[in-house]
């Protein structure tokens, strides 16, 4: 899949943030994504989405099932997330030092 021209805002900006530093075997997952981001459910999962059919990141369920709990969906940069994601942040610094100039 071919990575999409997204608007990169500031949600979109805090989840691909939080996604990237999460480790390895403690992957993303919707609600820790809006706690961590400070953003509602209604604002992140939507962006979620528009990343997934971007290309931007991937997504896998828990497996297996808790028992205890519903399972989690898990979230990960892509190649393509990965690369627009490092041009999102350039593009941030240059509007950083612009600003401060």
């Amino acid at each position: 899949m071919t990575a999409t021209r997204i608007r990169v805002s500031m949600v979109v900006l805090d989840i691909l943030d939080a996604i990237d530093s999460a480790p390895p075997g403690d992957p993303a997952w919707g609600l820790r994504l809006c706690e961590q981001t400070g953003h509602g459910s209604g604002t992140v999962y939507p962006a979620l989405d528009k990343l997934l059919r971007a290309g931007w990141i991937d997504d896998r369920w828990e497996e297996p099932q808790p028992a205890d709990r519903p399972r989690r969906r898990f979230y990960s940069l892509t190649d393509d997330g990965r690369a627009a994601y490092a041009e999102a942040l350039a593009a941030r610094e240059v509007r950083r030092a612009a600003w401060s100039g």
